[in-house]
């Protein structure tokens, strides 16, 4: 799905790439779905959808292990800065991501999400249970 402004040059929706192996997770983005929100938003699940990441050059390791977002000019999110574009997007959070931005952004926030994401991650992909190595197959399989 693509946008026209008006001045012609195409803008790309917003995009979210987010574990979907991820129980939580799931229920995080299925949640932000069902809400309105004030521009297109593509939800991106990494596990179903390893392909989208080799045009922006995110390993889906990456993806499963944190959230990941990119703008409408191309931009890549990361971490709590992906979060805080997804609620600045939905009206519902918006106001509370404006005023809180600082603090959401923040280093100190920043630092808890990336514990609690290394804490999950070996957790939710013990056993193989990621299927990681799919992104590497994809590449190879490109022209």
């Amino acid at each position: 799905m693509t946008n026209q402004p008006e001045h012609g040059a195409q803008v790309e929706p917003f995009e979210v790439y987010y574990d979907g192996g991820c129980p939580a997770c799931r229920r995080e983005m299925a949640h932000y779905r069902a809400l309105r929100s004030s521009v297109p938003i593509r939800y991106t699940d990494v596990v179903a959808e390893p392909e989208r990441l080799v045009a922006i050059g995110i390993s889906q390791r990456d993806a499963i292990h944190r959230l990941h977002a990119r703008d409408e000019q191309g931009r890549l999110l990361v971490g709590m800065r992906a979060f805080h574009g997804v609620w600045t997007r939905i009206p519902r959070y918006a106001g509370l991501a404006r005023r809180f931005e600082r603090l959401i952004t923040s280093r100190a926030m920043e630092s808890l999400y990336a514990r609690f994401c290394d804490w999950r991650f070996p957790r939710r992909c013990r056993d193989g249970a990621c299927g990681i190595d799919a992104v590497s197959r994809i590449r190879m399989e490109l022209p």
